[in-house]
C-alpha cells in the first residue's frame, strides 16, 4: 500500500513539472521550448484533485461505514443519495427531514457550500417530491436569497407542501429543488417523525 501511495505522489509530482520538448526543425526559435507552467484554472485543479481522491478511495479496501443516527433509527431499505450536477463548485448536504405526527407536515433541512466566487444564490423555484404512496407534493415558491460567500456553509429549511401520512411514509423516495441554477435531486430521504 505504501508503494502505491509513493507511486501516486511521484506521478503527481512529475505531472506538475514543466516538460522540455525538443523540436525537430532547423528554426532556432523552435529548437528548444519550455512548456509554460500548468495553465489549468483553479476550478480544473479542484476537479482533478477530486477525481484523484475518488480513485484512491475506490482502490482502498471497503470498510463498513457508520450510518447516521437517523438512518439507523428508520432503517430505510435504500441509502440516501444526492444528485448534484454542479458538484465541482457547490456542495449540498442533507441535514434532516423532520415530520410532525400531529400536523403531518414535513420540513427538509439542507446545508450548501459555494466554492466559487462570492455570489447571491437562491434556494427555491420549483419543489417536487413523491411520498411512498405515490402522492405528488409540488409547488413553486418565491426563492430565498443568500449571500453565498466562498467556502462558507449555509443551512436552510424547505417546507414540504401538503400533509404526509406518518403511518405509511418513513422515507421520501424523491425530492427535487433548485439552488441557484442547479437542480438538486435527493432519493430515499429518511423522515424523522416526532
Amino acid at each position: 500500500m505504501k508503494k502505491f501511495i509513493y507511486f501516486i505522489i511521484t506521478m503527481m509530482f512529475l505531472s506538475a513539472m514543466p516538460e522540455i520538448v525538443f523540436a525537430q526543425s532547423n528554426d532556432p526559435f523552435e529548437q528548444q521550448t519550455l512548456k509554460a507552467r500548468d495553465n489549468t484554472t483553479k476550478r480544473e485543479k479542484k476537479i482533478n484533485r477530486k477525481k484523484n481522491a475518488e480513485q484512491e478511495v475506490k482502490e482502498e479496501p471497503a470498510t463498513p461505514k457508520a450510518e447516521p443516527k437517523q438512518k439507523s433509527a428508520q432503517a430505510p431499505a435504500s441509502e440516501l443519495t444526492i444528485s448534484n450536477p454542479c458538484d465541482e463548485w457547490l456542495d449540498v448536504e442533507f441535514v434532516s427531514l423532520i415530520g410532525s405526527k400531529s400536523s403531518q407536515l414535513v420540513k427538509l433541512t439542507i446545508k450548501f457550500t459555494n466554492h466559487d466566487v462570492n455570489k447571491h444564490m437562491y434556494v427555491g423555484g420549483h419543489f417536487l417530491a413523491y411520498d411512498c404512496e405515490g402522492n405528488e407534493h409540488a409547488r413553486s415558491w418565491s426563492s430565498t436569497d443568500y449571500n453565498a460567500l466562498t467556502d462558507i456553509p449555509i443551512k436552510t429549511t424547505i417546507d414540504v407542501p401538503e400533509k404526509i401520512n406518518p403511518a405509511k411514509t418513513q422515507i421520501m423516495p424523491v425530492m427535487k429543488f433548485d439552488i441557484g441554477d442547479c437542480k438538486i435531486e435527493m432519493r430515499n430521504v429518511p423522515i424523522n417523525w416526532k
